[in-house]
């Protein structure tokens, strides 16, 4: 029966500061007992895998990697599924000198054929070697390899764990390399492959840990973000990692079937940081509809993120008071902002806080594009007020610009 990662290492150090690379950070939160655990739809932890083992398991697979003879920085697809495989395989490419690029799991939009088109497009843009997926979704990669002439081997973790290690050499990405390719989510265009360098990631985790969300030896994440999104790779797979911190994770399809698991984990692990796009607190507040919204314990949870879309007060609301009863604090709200192109983070709001409104006059605007404050001392009518959660103000070591369609830099409110 699989063993809960602790929460708190009970000799090593915590540290966020100190790393160059992936791997630094990996080498480094091997040596404690923290790590990942994973839920099954009914909640029930299947499988524990701490940091430690995860490195000697990554180890042990890019031996396997490298005597495919790919040069540095090929890059391997990997359906990027809730469970240790994704894990290993990610890592394992970071000590076989080989660039993992996630992709995503079908949604019920489009069906089969859209989950190969789409698999097609990112393999064939990002140059990928190599093609990894589950048995049960192993076909469509299949699917989507055929035509590319640059991939050498499709198959399932099996496969490539029944490979030989004898012989292979480590050649570890480093500080100067790259590190993985993102796809972003395509909410404002077809989803791009996006270069991220060891620089990039390790500096976003120390900015998420430090300045974000204050990491601590204490806390502990719970998340059900897909990671093949940037939120849910860096957000809660690698910023947890570079701070030693053990996370608990259901799948986002056993999430969408039942939603209140996610608060049922974070009540019975004493969860601390978890995020969500407002459609998870959304959902959890229309299933609570009939009862249930006493029935937990969310007192430890004092960082509720959300990001990834409009942030809608409205639904923030009705969630907490949904889980008044489970000791919900509403000032955990911490709305956030980031994209792929930036790692993650950009914008954190404040911590402890809970959400902030920017209240501004609708007519202006709609007809200025300006987004000022409504006249009259709060107390203009409602039909003329546009309320907007406020995602607070850059990290240290990021600066944000508004520009309009010809580039030009925008004032403040414009």
């Amino acid at each position: 029966m699989p063993q809960l990662t602790p929460t708190t290492n009970s000799d090593l150090p915590f540290s966020v500061d100190h790393f160059d690379c992936l791997i630094d950070g990996l080498n480094y939160a091997a040596q404690g007992e923290t790590g990942c655990n994973f839920y099954s739809g009914r909640g029930e932890l299947v499988e524990s895998l701490t940091y430690r083992a995860l490195r000697e398991d990554a180890i042990e697979l890019a031996l396997r990697l490298v005597r495919f003879g790919l040069p540095r920085g090929a890059r391997v697809a990997i359906v990027a599924e809730t469970n240790p495989d994704f894990f290993r395989f990610f890592f394992g490419c970071q000590y076989a000198g080989l660039l993992p690029v996630p992709m995503p799991r079908p949604t019920t939009l489009g069906g089969r054929d859209a989950h190969i088109s789409r698999l097609h497009m990112m393999m064939k843009s990002s140059g990928a070697v190599i093609g990894i997926a589950s048995e049960e979704l192993l076909g469509d990669v299949v699917a989507a390899a055929e035509g590319l002439s640059s991939i050498k081997m499709v198959g399932s973790p099996a496969d490539f764990y029944a490979l030989p290690s004898e012989g292979g050499e480590l050649r570890p990405l480093g500080h100067g390399d790259m590190c993985y390719i993102q796809y972003s989510s395509g909410s404002t265009r077809f989803p791009r492959g996006i270069m991220i360098s060891q620089r990039s990631i390790v500096s976003n985790c120390r900015s998420i840990a430090v300045h974000g969300l204050k990491i601590t030896p204490q806390d502990r994440g719970v998340s059900w973000l897909p990671l093949y999104h940037d939120m849910g790779l860096v957000g809660f797979a690698i910023t947890p990692m570079m701070a030693q911190m053990s996370v608990d994770y259901i799948s986002t399809s056993d999430f969408a079937r039942r939603p209140l698991l996610w608060l049922k984990i974070l009540s019975e692990n004493k969860g601390t940081l978890s995020f969500a796009p407002t459609f998870g607190y959304d959902l959890c507040a229309r299933r609570a509809s009939n009862g249930g919204g006493d029935d937990y314990d969310l007192s430890n949870w004092r960082a509720a993120g959300i990001g990834a879309e409009m942030i809608r007060a409205d639904i923030l609301d009705r969630f907490a008071e949904k889980f008044f009863g489970s000791n919900f604090d509403p000032k955990a709200f911490l709305p956030s902002y980031g994209l792929a192109e930036s790692t993650l983070a950009v914008r954190f709001g404040e911590l402890g806080a809970g959400y902030q409104l920017d209240r501004i006059d609708r007519t202006q605007y709609s007809t200025t594009g300006r987004a000022v404050p409504p006249k009259g001392n709060g107390n203009a009518p409602p039909s003329s007020v546009r309320e907007f959660v406020h995602c607070g103000l850059p990290m240290p070591g990021h600066s944000l610009e508004i520009r309009d369609a010809d580039g030009n830099i925008l004032g403040e409110r414009q």
